[in-house]
């Protein structure tokens, strides 16, 4: 058995920074292609991620982009092959909720596209980077809370300090069997539908969330009820996504996506899907079924669902941490996620906590 070649660079000579030039950025993407742009060439991944990078979710600095580097390089004159880990945030609008506080808007950071060159693997980069981005989010002493989804099962994250929560999912194939009622009609929801509908939901979540503070359930200040706000930022960016890849990337005839849900004209009850095409699947990003609604209506939405996933031929209708009554309803399993495991972490000494719920753990959060 070989012995591992010694680090190029030891721990103390190396610091987490910010990168900002174009040139640094795309080497990032450049070295991260290698595991989430495997099919598709490397111009239209820096495009595509030049198009994400200008949506508002991503704007005016709420996207960031970090390298672990020698404390010898030189962002003027970079050598950009001495990037030994990258790492990109995200700021977001969250809710906090506890006894002591009550319920508060916070500023949420979400971790994405944590990648380490294959050259620069084993030496403990990427948890030395991911510590040094926890004491740099703490030292903001704004944010609340961040959350990331761990491809890597939930040790890893989880002894760096974010909590691996609920990883769940229901598999819908397109052509299994839901019964309609035909008193229940449904409507599309469009890119003009979002912003009026994601107003309401965050309003809803808000009144929720002093409900079950009003609980006896949640008498213990050591709770902590946390929630990555909807908004429509975030739904409009995950769209973003699924647009370019159907115009850009499979290139198809029809790649218009217009149809971004179905909503109960008739309650507060909705459903936000998400395209995802490479992988023949639409993905439930947001579910609400209002507590006046019944079965009737959750068999409504869920066939709208289907209805869209056949239009773009995708095998199955996918939504993450379901409730079981939804499954029950169904008769369907819900099986755990082995990628994607949403992880936690409170940043800010007011909200330490014993107990975190995360609520409202579905796939809008992701990105």
């Amino acid at each position: 058995m070989s012995e591992r070649a010694p680090a190029p660079f030891a721990l103390e000579d190396i610091h987490l920074i910010q990168a900002h030039s174009p040139e640094t950025i795309q080497r990032t993407w450049a070295n991260n292609k290698h595991e989430w742009g495997k099919t598709i060439d490397t111009e239209t991944y820096y495009a595509r991620e030049r198009h994400l990078a200008s949506q508002g979710f991503a704007s005016q600095g709420k996207l960031k982009f970090w390298i672990l580097v020698p404390t010898t390089f030189s962002p003027e004159h970079p050598d950009l092959d001495l990037i030994l880990s990258a790492v990109e945030t995200y700021d977001r609008p969250g809710m906090v909720a506890t006894k002591e506080y009550g319920v508060n808007d916070v500023l949420a950071i979400s971790i994405a596209s944590v990648f380490t060159p294959v050259q620069y693997r084993g030496h403990g980069y990427a948890s030395h980077m991911m510590k040094l981005l926890w004491k740099e989010i703490e030292a903001m002493d704004i944010v609340a809370f961040t959350s990331l989804y761990s491809d890597v099962g939930p040790k890893f994250y989880g002894r760096l300090g974010w909590t691996p929560m609920r990883s769940d999912e229901l598999v819908i194939p397109t052509s299994h069997q839901v019964t309609q009622a035909e008193s229940i009609v449904v409507e599309s929801v469009t890119d003009n539908d979002l912003l009026e509908l994601i107003k309401r939901d965050a309003q809803l979540v808000r009144g929720s969330l002093q409900a079950r503070l009003d609980e006896s359930s949640v008498s213990s200040p050591s709770t902590v009820l946390v929630v990555v706000t909807p908004e429509p930022n975030c739904i409009q960016w995950l769209h973003a996504r699924s647009r370019y890849v159907a115009q850009h990337i499979l290139k198809l005839d029809q790649h218009e996506i217009t149809t971004l849900g179905a909503k109960d004209p008739n309650s507060d009850s909705f459903v936000l899907w998400n395209h995802d095409l490479l992988k023949h699947k639409l993905v439930i990003i947001r579910w609400r079924l209002d507590s006046e609604a019944g079965d009737a209506t959750a068999r409504a939405l869920i066939g709208a669902a289907q209805r869209e996933a056949e239009k773009w031929r995708l095998s199955s209708v996918v939504v993450w941490n379901p409730e079981q009554p939804l499954a029950d309803l169904l008769g369907l399993n819900v099986d755990s996620r082995e990628k994607s495991i949403p992880s936690l972490g409170l940043t800010s000494p007011a909200f330490k906590a014993d107990n975190v719920e995360w609520i409202l753990n579905e796939k809008y959060a992701w990105c």
